[in-house]
């Protein structure tokens, strides 16, 4: 996760997706809890201070949020602070242990956000979403979400953290290169393994990969398979702890299929020593024709891009007999929080109510090129680079999440490191599953670690 220390977007260590559409994976809590009592917000009463806001700063900066504020603040005849900080995790927790912290808060990949509920410092939300979107008289402002994004941030039937942008996870392929040699991006994995070999003679490796941040494999060549093959459930059976999933036929599978591109030299020479902007790097350069990388990559590389070289994005391949939807794509989100001892409460939530307004989430859209959480921002201008991962999001029947690092760290940990041996040639794809279905076994065993569900 460390790698988010320089990526753009910072998808990673996201919040990632339930599903929406026919075929969903839901976060632990449930959206058909009983109807809940708007809340009133007092703001005829001025805060005593600034109402303050501290937000990541990434790859989106902080100029849209720090504008926000002023804009809000004149609305309302208050001041707002909003201030920005690339590692503002560590700026927070210090204040989260004081009793001191902000009215609204975006605090980035690297804090814990699970922890923070569970010590009973984020304000559950739902009474605030039993309200009119920002500026409306009518509706709730639950209903302008996606209903399976705000799953992701549910916690025994109440919400406690709320999705704003959103992160797509899958493949690109140089386009440039496929174009010179008339190859297409393969769709299945029978597609892969037939064009590699083509690839290869003309001196292109077909991949290559982050080797340092096995997460990125992880996400982009496993998990995928796993679903592919088994449908959702096989998936979902994994984050769940169920006994048996993490050695499960599709498991193993998709574990195989690593190791016979691994066999096969699919993947460029030296991948397993690469960092994110090495690997890209290289892949923009057309030694190597894909790469699995989130919708971040084109801010992540914008400067480093070389001149005339086109890059899109695409779903991984697919078993062609596989039982799961081919259209499934992994969705991830970086939440804000309203910390539950704020002193201007009511104000930092609707400050968040304002920039998740239809008009900020639309400027958002197109001053930052990302997808949003907001429904009914079908009228967006995509920059280009983003206008695929867009159509896929609009196309996907089953959007899918991967939690359970988040949920259960050891385990994530452990699957990094048994990617990385299993790229590595250490570890066959049998022992690969049983080193996972081992550290499933105890995480499940464990009474002291609280357990999530994937419906």
């Amino acid at each position: 996760m460390k790698i988010q220390q320089t990526l753009a977007l910072a998808s990673i260590s996201l919040i990632a997706l339930a599903g929406c559409g026919s075929k969903a994976s839901t976060k632990s809590g449930s959206s058909d809890s009983a109807p809940v009592e708007a809340a009133r917000l007092d703001l005829t009463t001025p805060p005593s201070d600034a109402v303050t806001v501290k937000v990541f700063k990434g790859g989106y900066g902080d100029d849209f949020f720090i504008q926000a504020g002023k804009e809000y603040g004149e609305q309302h005849n208050v001041k707002v602070d909003v201030e920005g900080d690339p590692h503002m995790w560590d700026r927070l927790k210090p204040d989260f242990l004081a009793g001191n912290p902000p009215d609204c808060a975006w605090p980035g990949w690297g804090m814990d956000y699970w922890a923070l509920v569970y010590d009973g410092q984020v304000e559950p939300m739902d009474k605030y979403l039993a309200m009119p979107a920002y500026g409306q008289t009518t509706g709730t402002w639950r209903d302008t979400f996606d209903p399976q994004l705000l799953k992701l941030g549910q916690y025994d039937g109440k919400q406690y953290l709320m999705p704003y942008h959103v992160n797509l996870n899958g493949w690109w392929y140089n386009k440039t290169v496929f174009t010179k040699h008339g190859w297409k991006p393969p769709k299945t994995v029978e597609e892969l393994l037939a064009l590699a070999p083509k690839m290869k003679a003309a001196g292109v490796a077909p991949l290559t990969y982050q080797g340092k941040y096995p997460y990125y494999m992880l996400y982009g060549f496993l998990y995928p398979w796993v679903i592919s093959d088994g449908g959702l459930q096989a998936w979902n059976d994994c984050q769940n702890l169920k006994p048996g999933a993490w050695k499960s036929r599709s498991m193993l599978r998709a574990a195989q299929t690593i190791a016979q591109l691994r066999d096969a030299g699919c993947f460029m020479g030296g991948s397993l020593s690469l960092d994110h902007i090495q690997s890209e790097t290289e892949f923009l350069k057309g030694k190597a024709g894909m790469i699995p990388c989130g919708t971040w990559l084109y801010s992540e590389m914008e400067n480093a891009w070389p001149p005339g070289v086109e890059a899109e994005f695409m779903l991984p391949p697919v078993y062609a007999n596989g039982k799961g939807d081919p259209t499934a794509l992994m969705v991830a989100i970086e939440p804000f929080i309203i910390p539950s001892k704020a002193k201007n409460k009511d104000y930092g939530v609707d400050y968040f109510r304002y920039i998740t307004s239809k008009d900020k989430a639309l400027q958002f859209v197109e001053e930052k090129g990302t997808l949003m959480a907001i429904k009914g921002l079908e009228g967006a201008i995509y920059p280009p680079y983003l206008q695929k991962p867009a159509e896929l999001f609009q196309n996907a029947k089953t959007k899918w999440h991967s939690e359970y690092r988040f949920w259960y760290p050891d385990l994530g940990k452990e699957a990094e490191k048994a990617m990385a041996a299993l790229l590595a040639d250490d570890i066959t794809p049998e022992q690969f599953c049983d080193r996972l279905e081992a550290k499933a076994e105890e995480t499940r065993n464990d009474p002291k670690i609280k357990k999530h569900k994937v419906d």
